[in-house]
């Protein structure tokens, strides 16, 4: 970007179009008088009438342009840009228990199902700070919040269901995630809260992390998995091997409802296959987008330099071809 110290000089420009005209159009018409005789010079200049009307001119011309922008101080500006962005901390609780083998989800179960969706959110958001908490009897942080995006994304692949597990610690589940983004400063704290079964264990309830929650601000945003009624779920068989018998898995939609109304995110959502699910997470992607803010400087330089050559330069070429190289008469000296 370019700026001028004293703009308004530039207004000195308008003496270049009256000089042209006055040298063009009536300096020109003056005669010359030679004090003696000078016939070489005068033959040599009747072959080149044109460039001794327009040349010298011209070349006074540059040379008054280029004093004007000198004295005008130009300068160079380089732009650096400054970018912050007030992004979003994001928890995803996954529940990992043995429910979560059901294959109502086919060709994957459900864990496979929500953790190719989590891994498709996550790319899509690489600006916000993610982190990772698997609940079944118990809950544990897979992955802290951290920028690392590719360490969130090797943790969710690396997730597998606790098959021993018999019971869902939901409540515990959602306060290990609460208690994961108390201390962050983010301008919106989200936890997405995956599970397809019913609180049974865990010495927290799901309103009470849902209170806490509340109290801190954050958001939260329950997804129920799991088709209604019966659903394939695989059995080990010691003979024939893994089989799938259709059962019944409880899902309590009522309490992710509360939940959900409690951090004031509306109403839990029920995803029945992988597309549904899908669906779910991009719109908590629309809903929490994250905030950008650019700034723009400028660092500027004096350049007059460069100008105030190029006014010497072609006054050396005009002070050259007036002494040296063209022959002259003396009233154009």
């Amino acid at each position: 970007m370019i700026k001028f110290g004293h703009p308004w000089l530039l207004l000195l420009l308008l003496i270049i179009p009256l000089y042209l005209v006055w040298e063009l159009k009536f300096n020109n018409r003056r005669r010359n008088y030679l004090p003696h005789s000078r016939v070489k010079q005068l033959r040599f200049l009747s072959h080149n009438q044109y460039l001794y009307r327009y040349l010298f001119p011209v070349l006074r011309a540059l040379i008054i342009f280029f004093l004007c922008i000198a004295i005008a101080e130009p300068r160079w500006g380089t732009r650096s840009r400054d970018l912050s962005n007030k992004g979003v901390d994001i928890i995803m609780a996954i529940d990992i228990s043995g429910s979560m083998l059901a294959m109502d989800f086919a060709p994957q179960n459900r864990l496979s199902a929500a953790v190719s969706v989590a891994k498709d959110f996550v790319k899509k958001r690489p600006n916000d700070r993610f982190g990772l908490v698997a609940f079944s009897e118990y809950a544990l942080t897979q992955v802290p919040l951290t920028f690392d995006h590719l360490a969130m994304l090797n943790s969710l692949e690396k997730l597998k269901v606790n098959e021993e597990a018999s019971a869902t610690a939901l409540g515990m589940g959602l306060a290990k995630a609460v208690a994961r983004l108390k201390n962050s400063t983010a301008k919106s704290r989200v936890i997405i809260l995956i599970t397809d079964g019913v609180n049974n264990t865990g010495e927290i309830d799901p309103l009470t992390a849902a209170e806490m929650a509340k109290e801190l601000g954050i958001k939260v945003y329950p997804i129920g998995v799991g088709s209604k009624g019966l659903v394939p779920f695989p059995y080990s068989d010691p003979v024939f091997g893994t089989r799938y018998i259709n059962t019944l898995i409880d899902l309590d939609m009522e309490t992710l409802n509360k939940i959900a109304t409690t951090t004031g995110t509306g109403k839990a959502a029920l995803a029945t296959d992988a597309k549904s699910l899908a669906d779910i997470m991009n719109k908590i992607d629309r809903l929490e987008k994250t905030q950008f803010t650019t700034q723009f400087r400028y660092n500027y330089s004096e350049q007059f330099m460069p100008f105030l050559w190029l006014a010497f330069i072609f006054l050396a070429i005009e002070l050259l071809l007036k002494t040296v190289i063209l022959p002259i008469l003396p009233d154009q000296l």
